[in-house]
């Protein structure tokens, strides 16, 4: 049986035992969050060569190169030696500098790092509020920026939104390092986009519109969001100042019920379109027909999903 050792912590497994839940039924502070490879909030560190194979998919080089890997995705096949992420010393301080509440119960929370951190506009990172309670988000600010700025869905019973607004201003949390692939290529320049967001997976999206536009993209962009009924889209003032500016940039703010009929009529906006799609895996998935239907072959459409938990 392979053993896995954590400090003088010695576990016996069986086989094929998926890290995480070893991990969890020992009582050892782990945290988790989507179980499916993506928030990337189920980090530990393998302390002597490995071979991790999937468990390490979507982390950057040099996380790879420093051994760590996901629980989730990690079934244990071998002896390890295992450090668990602290975010004190693992992860970058942030103070957290603002926290605002949005149409939709959406929250803005505006947090200043304590050093300048490398990302791309779409990507995302994990955010600990402690130890054991952290949660992924994408960013929605731009490189360079000051502040970094997250949009969270302030869901009932949640137990992170209810710790966060515990926190009064000025109080530290701690980031992972921003990853994720729905990101703007450069490449785009003369290709039209098409965005198409639910809920608040317009923070990726808007900030990946507005790269766009910095970078002087030459096509025409089309930003799709769809809101509960009833409530408007929680950017529309900024969305709408935006396009104001860049006439190139189309706005579709539009109720969810809508949602089938908007997909029926969905067109590719041009040749060469590149499609990207942020929101529930039921939304993703629900996309891809009408999007394939409207001229959008799986290589010109990116997507990122998130399972969350609901505590």
């Amino acid at each position: 049986m392979p053993e896995i050792q954590i400090k003088d912590r010695h576990l016996q497994v069986a086989v094929g035992s998926n890290l995480l839940d070893v991990l969890r039924q020992a009582d050892l502070p782990i945290n988790w969050s989507c179980r499916a490879g993506h928030c990337h909030s189920c980090l530990v560190q393998s302390l002597k060569p490995a071979d991790l194979g999937g468990a390490q998919l979507g982390l950057s080089a040099q996380q790879q190169a420093d051994g760590w890997l996901l629980a989730c995705q990690c079934r244990v096949e071998q002896d390890l030696q295992l450090h668990l992420h602290d975010p004190a010393s693992d992860g970058l301080p942030a103070t957290l500098e603002r926290f605002e509440q949005l149409p939709g119960n959406v929250i803005r929370l505006l947090l200043r790092p304590a050093r300048a951190i490398r990302y791309q506009a779409g990507q995302h990172a994990v955010i600990w509020l402690t130890r054991q309670l952290a949660r992924t988000f994408s960013l929605a600010s731009l490189p360079g920026e000051p502040l970094l700025e997250f949009h969270l869905q302030d869901r009932e019973n949640s137990a992170f939104c209810s710790a966060l607004r515990d926190l009064p201003l000025g109080s530290t949390c701690h980031l992972g390092a921003p990853s994720g692939h729905l990101t703007y290529d450069p490449a785009w320049h003369d290709q039209p986009l098409l965005l198409l967001a639910s809920g608040t997976g317009l923070a990726p999206l808007q900030a990946i519109a507005r790269s766009a536009l910095a970078a002087q993209h030459n096509a025409p962009i089309q930003l799709w969001h769809w809101q509960a009924d009833g409530t408007p889209c929680y950017l529309q003032s900024a969305l709408e100042q935006l396009a104001d500016q860049h006439p190139q940039l189309r706005l579709q703010l539009r109720p969810r019920s809508e949602l089938d009929a908007d997909l029926r009529r969905l067109r590719s906006p041009g040749r060469g379109a590149q499609a990207l799609i942020c929101g529930s895996p039921a939304f993703v998935e629900r996309l891809r027909k009408p999007l394939f239907m409207a001229g959008l072959p799986g290589r010109q459409v990116l997507d990122e999903a998130f399972l969350s938990r609901n505590t």
